[in-house]
């Protein structure tokens, strides 16, 4: 009996490493992808990869309370000594452009620091894009080898790698926008966790817009699945109150008109 019990007490401490083992690989893979790359303090790929990073740190440079909050390439002065501008570029939502603007601010002037830390927090975001995707498939498939086989497998693809630093709102912030949905759907789908569903969904659409992409097809489908509940014969009009009933009461409903 002490024999088991040694034993026991031995392997009880290793259960919890094991459960993190796959989890911790995830992160060095993903360290190293912060520590290998070309030389980032300058625009290196001379490519979309430059004229998109160029571009988007300019409206990120730019971006101050002077100008009300607005993206822009340029200003100057018309004849009567009013600011205009020129390259207005308001397509995406203003929270990437925010955090990347906060990164550079200890910079100043430092045109090689702003690059690094503005390709920082892209890298950031597909970073915590991957972690997000492995927990959602952790859940979905029930063994955390298995998700992290997925995802490692998913986020080392020639163009996520190639991309992953670009200095952009529409990359690496927007693929985390939709991780961090589709995260919150599998907890509301298993746990009925609504309100991080509604805060995640929130959150991503802040960081751009293609979530619209996955969040409209949840809806809907959700929509269908409980109407297909509420059937249960008795007559058109019974059918269109319990049709109706379920509407009203459809968290899928609500996450739609909130998002």
């Amino acid at each position: 009996m002490r024999g088991v019990i040694r034993t026991l007490a031995r392997r009880l401490p290793l259960l919890p490493r094991r459960e993190a083992a796959p989890l911790a690989l995830l992160l060095l893979a993903l360290a190293s992808v912060f520590a290998f790359g070309g030389d980032r303090s300058v625009f290196y790929r001379l490519s979309h990869h430059d004229y998109v990073s160029g571009h988007t740190l300019t409206l990120i440079v730019n971006l101050s309370a002077e100008d009300r909050f607005l993206l822009y390439g340029r200003k100057k002065l018309d004849a009567d000594g009013e600011r205009t501008y020129a390259g207005i570029y308001n397509r995406f939502p203003i929270a990437p452009y925010l955090l990347a603007g906060l990164a550079i601010q200890p910079f100043g002037d430092d045109i090689r620091g702003q690059i690094l830390a503005a390709r920082a927090v892209m890298l950031a975001f597909f970073a915590a894009a991957a972690a997000l995707a492995y927990l959602a498939l952790a859940r979905l498939a029930g063994d955390r080898w298995i998700a992290l086989a997925a995802t490692l497998l998913a986020f080392s693809s020639y163009y996520l790698l190639y991309y992953n630093d670009m200095i952009s709102a529409e990359a690496s912030t927007n693929l985390f926008g939709v991780m961090l949905a589709f995260h919150g759907m599998v907890l509301f789908a298993q746990g009925g966790r609504f309100r991080w569903l509604l805060a995640a969904t929130a959150a991503a659409i802040l960081t751009g817009w293609h979530v619209a992409g996955l969040i409209a097809p949840f809806v809907l489908i959700g929509l269908a699945s409980e109407a297909r509940r509420a059937h249960g014969g008795g007559g058109a009009r019974l059918e269109a109150r319990r049709a109706l009933g379920a509407l009203a009461r459809s968290r899928y409903l609500a996450c739609g008109a909130f998002a």
